[in-house]
């Protein structure tokens, strides 16, 4: 459970610098030395030793200044705190319980057969590397015929070598006559092909023994299949057996879990307290969770069961991969408490907000820009879990020990429990007293959020909705557990805070969510047009079953130019963002272009088109908030609704009352491409093609179409695209093996994968992009592009399907429903709002109730049917209250430590007066101006 890199290190960086010095030079002697010994043994070694790049597992010392293995993806460690206390201690067991198969002698039965290990040995199957260290134990102490060891990294074998006495055990090796298999590289698939070749070399050979050192998905189905075909010649040899891997993210085991050796039998756990622990805790579910409690009452285990280990305490034991999930489930959970409550985990992503780019004159960036020089100190102090706990996500319970202790220690709030693993949640009641947890909430009026089963997709969009009745700004002030690894929970776990970053960082602010109304307003007024939410008047439209071409701008549109021109009189065409440039530059013009900024930036990229007749024969696809001088460029606007913006609320609503029922969009962000796949399916087509939909690059320098604004004339950026935006995380591609993505680039795949999944009927698309693998779609290059039906006359179809998919508004609509909104009610609100942030705090008893006071305030005034105020400062107070519950955190009764951030507070506090202040008089004074944004001079040197 505590295999992190982090609990093996020393805190201070300096000090484990100096350990890392001092161990380099050991490494360095070790290289020179194991590399000579294998050019003089194994000499086929070298190249791979020499050849090979780390990609996934490196060497570091710990404290206790040993080397260890560490998985750089992840943190997590190969070995226990004391490396090689740990490698001995299991080759001690090997002695005593030597596991084995035979090839032709019938043994005692299909499973893990064992013996005390004898002197001479005929063949020994190690399975998995490591450091090496076993290896050199086993040659010092047993004379072995045929030494064969299968390690599917090359990564393991490089860390051997900077770590292990090679030298010793070639050697050793040479003297005893011992013939070293090294198959690097390999998962044993290959094992029968290669037991077949040892027995044409030996036909004697019978008894094997078989030394486990690390589990590894396929290699313990290899070991499954040795053991459960002993005796049975001809299946051991079967070359054409296919193994299974454990793939499921409930059959996961950590590479050094306990029982590698293979040598525990399941003891059930049958303690009489154990049993009437149970009873309680499931009369407690049915109290408090209903439906939890009807999936426990008979619930039999798929995978793991609670078994009584060696030293009689609680353990969770797999049977088909013969593990045990704890070492000592009682010092691992105590450990993992202590460690936590010391070094406790607080995710910044609400309030780590960059200045805006493009949008720094906005009011709500402006103060962000004056916020952020205050809080580093409040964002970077490490200090120890509080007794009072106002969040709490713990992801995984496993026995839940750990639960129950930081229960009983401190005061939480808002605890949120996530187990995807149904098995261990069963077994955790008969360990954990859950009953008084849930009574202990109760009775305080805390809340506690189980979230059971699955596979973590759903994280996101349950937590946001409880976050939501606590106030979303409380993300601020929450700590994170991770109990256990997992590679299903923790890439959950990376996709809710990836989710969590870009969401926030799109969440509607003042500015946006005022514009957004303006320019609502302003198109209703213009007679741009919003799809109908019924499709009874078109559903059955010839159009909707036409081809759709989806073109991105990104780098792969280049080379399928000429497919989307060999195609363009047979489809409907629509343009992405800046995809529209490069169509232009290559002479072909859209049905539709698409854009989802509503600033005016988007004005300042389509004005690249120096060509007004082009613009003029498309259509734009939007959402409501549309830039009214970006929607004046071209032949008419067709718009929907964005679901969860202010401006949606207040004009869909309003559209209601006077009998207009108009189409939201739930999927509509963050990429143009989210907007125009969701807009299409919800208007009713079926069958689309992606192009340019890279949501990557292969190479950063080629990170949108040579075509489009972002590269001048000569080929050159217009701005260093890597330094501003990173350069990518590995992704897997649609057909390459990966290509680099960006968070928000996720997040729109993620989306994208939603969006068809939920459409309720069958669609089919297609995606012709090299970029990233999006799932529901399926890969096609576009020379393989067939289609069958070609129907002429598209335009007078589109033209059909226009006129009957959308309202026309009524002139008088825009009017009335902003007429709806009282000045007067707004202007109270303010006032009320300002009269309750008019005090300063003292201490983090006035910071918190101040908080929750605000929060109460702007939840009621969502429900008032007159009042827009919640509508415009909703995200911005969820962002100052993030900022001041995280300063808050750091308020303790220690009056002489606390004051500096009490201080801090108190100047946010101020800060988030004069932005309110700020906001109301402009808004009063100015309610339906529309955004000023400009980016024209970016573009010096496009043409």
């Amino acid at each position: 459970m505590l295999k992190y890199i982090n609990y093996q290190i020393l805190d201070n960086a300096e000090e484990q610098n100096e350990l890392e010095k001092k161990m380099s030079g050991i490494i360095a002697r070790n290289i020179r030395q194991n590399v000579d010994a294998f050019r003089t043994y194994i000499p086929s070694m070298v190249s791979v030793i020499n050849q090979h790049k780390i990609q996934q597992y490196s060497l570091f010392c710990t404290k206790d200044f040993e080397l260890n293995i560490v998985d750089f993806a992840t943190g997590r460690v190969f070995y226990s705190s004391d490396v090689k206390q740990d490698v001995l201690q299991e080759v001690e067991q090997f002695y005593t319980h030597a596991s084995y198969f035979n090839i032709k002698t019938n043994p005692d039965s299909k499973g893990w057969n064992s013996q005390c290990l004898p002197h001479n040995i005929d063949v020994l199957i190690v399975f998995g590397l490591g450091l090496g260290y076993h290896i050199n134990e086993l040659l010092l102490n047993c004379k072995i015929k045929y030494l064969i060891v299968y390690e599917p990294s090359a990564d393991i074998l490089l860390c051997s070598v900077q770590s292990n006495d090679w030298l010793q055990l070639l050697e050793r090796a040479q003297n005893t006559e011992t013939r070293v298999f090294l198959q690097i590289g390999s998962d044993a698939t290959s094992l029968p092909a290669e037991l077949e070749e040892l027995l044409a070399f030996e036909s004697d050979l019978d008894q094997i023994f078989v030394y486990r050192h690390q589990f590894h998905p396929v290699m313990d189905d290899v070991i499954r299949y040795l053991f459960s075909s002993s005796g049975n010649k001809s299946k051991l040899l079967q070359k054409s057996h296919l193994f299974d891997s454990y793939t499921n993210y409930n059959d996961y085991v950590s590479e050094r879990s306990s029982n590698t050796i293979g040598s525990y039998s399941p003891t059930v756990y049958e303690k009489i307290s154990a049993q009437k622990l149970y009873e309680k805790n499931i009369a407690a579910l049915e109290r408090f969770y209903p439906e939890v409690h009807k999936a426990m009452l008979n619930y039999k285990a798929s995978s793991w069961s609670l078994v009584q280990d060696g030293k009689g305490e609680p353990n969770l034991y797999h049977e088909k991969r013969n593990a045990l999930f704890h070492h000592d489930s009682i010092s691992e959970y105590s450990h993992l408490v202590d460690y936590f409550i010391n070094h406790p985990f607080r995710d910044d992503i609400i309030v780590n907000q960059s200045p805006g780019g493009k949008l720094y004159k906005y009011l709500h960036y402006k103060t962000v820009a004056r916020i952020q020089p205050l809080i580093g100190e409040a964002l970077n102090r490490q200090g120890k879990l509080p007794k009072d706990v106002d969040n709490l996500i713990i992801f995984g319970v496993a026995l839940g020990l750990h639960i129950q202790s930081l229960t009983e220690s401190h005061q939480i709030k808002n605890l949120f429990i996530c187990e995807p693993n149904l098995d261990f949640f069963a077994a955790s009641l008969y360990v954990t007293d859950w009953d008084s947890i849930f009574k202990k909430a109760d009775e305080n009026e805390y809340r506690i959020y189980l979230n059971l089963g699955g596979d973590g997709s759903h994280y996101f969009y349950d937590l946001m909705s409880q976050f939501y009745q606590v106030g979303a700004y409380s993300i601020a002030n929450t700590y994170m557990l991770s109990t256990y690894y997992n590679t299903g929970m923790q890439k959950a776990i990376g996709n809710l805070r990836s989710e969590l970053k870009v969401v926030l960082a799109l969440g509607e602010y003042y500015d946006h969510a005022r514009y957004g109304i303006a320019h609502t307003y302003h198109g209703l007024k213009s007679d741009n047009r919003y799809l109908k939410d019924n499709n009874e008047d078109y559903g059955k439209s010839l159009a909707l079953s036409l081809p759709v071409f989806i073109v991105g701008n990104g780098p792969s549109l280049d080379a399928n130019l000429d497919y989307i021109r060999e195609y363009r009189e047979h489809i409907v065409l629509i343009s992405c963002g800046t995809a529209l440039r490069s169509l232009y530059k290559n002479g072909i013009r859209p049905d539709f272009h698409a854009e989802i900024e509503q600033n005016r930036a988007t004005f300042d990229w389509i004005s690249l088109i120096d060509d007004k007749d082009y613009l003029r024969q498309i259509r734009l696809l939007s959402v409501n908030g549309i830039h009214p001088d970006t929607s004046a460029l071209f032949k008419e606007t067709l718009l929907c609704f964005k679901d969860g913006e202010g401006s949606t609320y207040v004009f869909n609503n309003g559209l209601k009352k006077i009998g207009l029922q108009s189409a939201s969009l739930s999927y509509a962000y963050p990429t143009v491409t989210n907007l125009v796949l969701n807009y299409c399916l919800k208007w009713g087509f079926e069958l689309f093609y992606l192009f340019g939909v890279d949501l990557g690059f292969t190479d950063i320098k080629q990170h949108h179409s040579k075509h489009s604004a972002y590269y001048k004339n000569n080929g050159e950026e217009i701005y260093d695209y890597q330094v501003h935006h990173g350069g990518g995380i590995p992704s897997p591609g649609n057909f390459e093996s990966f290509v680099y993505t960006k968070p928000e680039f996720d997040v729109s795949r993620k989306l994208l994968e939603q969006a068809i999944d939920n459409v309720g009927r069958k669609v089919y698309v297609f995606n012709c992009s090299n970029g990233v693998k999006i799932k529901n779609t399926s890969p096609l290059k576009a020379e393989n592009i067939l289609l069958t039906h070609q129907v002429s006359g598209i335009s007078q179809l589109i033209d059909d399907l226009v006129s009957s998919s959308f309202h026309t508004m009524p002139d008088f609509a825009a009017d009335q429903i902003i007429s709806d909104f009282s000045v007067d009610a707004f202007k109270q609100t303010i006032s009320e709002w300002l009269a309750l942030l008019k005090k300063d705090i003292n201490n983090q008893h006035e910071a918190k109730t101040l908080l929750s006071e605000q929060w109460k305030l702007l939840r009621t005034k969502g429900t008032a049917s007159d009042d827009i105020t919640f509508f415009l400062f909703h995200g911005s107070a969820n962002y100052i209250s993030g900022v001041l519950t995280k300063i808050a955190a750091n308020i303790s009764d220690d009056v002489k430590s606390s004051q500096k951030f009490v201080e801090t507070f108190n100047k946010v506090l101020a800060i988030w007066r004069d932005y309110l202040n700020e906001g109301a008089e402009d808004y009063v004074a100015r309610p339906l101006i529309c955004d000023k944004t400009e980016v024209a001079s970016m573009f010096a040197g496009v043409s």
